[in-house]
């Protein structure tokens, strides 16, 4: 029996999908917590101005309960001075992870099949479909793209983005480099010798959250933290009831004083390793990196997983050798110009990089990312 199909473009319909989603996340085999409703709900509201909504809700019966959402939008672009629509996922950039959400126990196959055959009766409402971070741990990625290989009058392109890298926590079932990692136990047994207090998890999250903040963009410039839009998504997201709980903030404090902090994610199965940072006058302590070593542990008696997400720095590698892949998955009509004006861009930048000319000055001429 086919699923039952439709199409979510309003922000009140969008609102009312809430516990319906957090729901179908939760029942999920592979949940991440940028899958929930607040995540995406929040982003569109502060991030996506001007972009329409775009969610593709599939139920077992038409009042039944959802089976699957794909949680798109399209935001209206131009390359080469031609318009293109591109249906993307609500979230993007700030999530570590994205895909089509699909609750346990349903075939995942069927549900992207399904979905992309809606889109593809749609098709006149988009160009290109631009997939991100869709990664290889869930199976969902490899059946999406085997079902838009299905559909003949499609192209359909896959691009690795990042290695992404998660420790089992299980007692015995990571395998480490256990000489660094001693000298970081020993690094934060020293550290707590000499007065320096280390919290995890810390339950004054209001009082310390602006000192942190301010840290962060000190030390990355470039922080989301310090942008207008990424700004007031993050404090929607932090003052919101569904993600309370889900919170954590972590540091390490000298005389009151921040000298290392992280701002994560925690669920019941999963630490994620999100934002961290460190004064600078402290870099001689290792005050990061003895951090890190007291998440993982800590988080080693109640969770299974511990997330260190995008970005494989050398230090990530000392915890783990399991690695996954983050893809970029791009799909669109074999004929549409608007589509190759698209790709042309992509393909630009990509050959400008591998020809050796530096990122930053990509960006000063709008072929790079920020």
């Amino acid at each position: 029996m086919a699923l039952a199909l439709e199409l979510v473009t309003t922000v009140d319909a969008f609102e009312r999908l809430r516990p319906a989603w957090n729901e179908l996340v939760d029942r999920m085999a592979f949940p991440e917590i940028f899958y929930r409703w607040e995540w995406s709900f929040l982003f569109f509201r502060h991030c996506r101005p001007g972009d329409e909504l775009f969610i593709v809700v599939a139920r077992e019966a038409p009042d039944g309960p959802i089976a699957a959402i794909a949680p798109l939008c399209i935001r209206r672009a131009r390359s080469f001075g031609v318009a293109v629509k591109v249906a993307e996922t609500i979230v993007a950039g700030l999530a570590d992870y994205q895909n089509i959400l699909v609750r346990g126990g349903i075939h995942r196959g069927r549900a992207v099949g399904e979905i992309l055959d809606f889109l593809a009766a749609h098709a006149e409402r988009w160009d290109v479909l631009d997939l991100q971070q869709f990664c290889s741990r869930d199976p969902t990625t490899f059946q999406l793209v085997n079902a838009a290989q299905a559909h003949h009058d499609w192209t359909v392109r896959t691009h690795i983005l990042t290695p992404v890298a998660v420790r089992d926590l299980r007692p015995g079932h990571a395998t480490e480099d256990a000489g660094r990692l001693r000298r970081i136990r020993s690094r934060l047994a020293a550290l707590r010798v000499r007065g320096f207090d280390v919290r995890i998890g810390c339950e004054d999250f209001d009082a310390h959250w602006p000192t942190f903040r301010a840290l962060h963009v000190s030390t990355w410039p470039g922080s989301p933290l310090g942008r207008d839009r990424e700004g007031k998504f993050f404090d929607a997201l932090i003052a919101s009831e569904g993600m309370r709980a889900h919170l954590d903030l972590s540091l390490v404090l000298l005389d009151g004083r921040i000298a290392a902090g992280h701002f994560g994610f925690v669920d019941d199965r999963k630490a994620y390793y999100y934002m961290p940072a460190r004064d600078r006058s402290f870099r001689n302590e290792r005050v990061g990196a003895a951090l890190l070593f007291a998440l993982v542990e800590h988080h080693a008696l109640s969770r299974t997983w511990f997330d260190f997400m995008r970005t494989l720095g050398r230090y990530k590698s000392w915890y783990t050798d399991t690695i996954d892949v983050n893809f970029r998955i791009v799909i669109h009509g074999n004929s549409s110009v608007r589509a190759l004006a698209y790709g042309l861009s992509d393909v630009t930048r990509r050959f400008l990089v591998e020809l050796g000319l530096p990122r930053a000055l990509l960006r000063r001429t709008g072929r790079g990312r920020s």
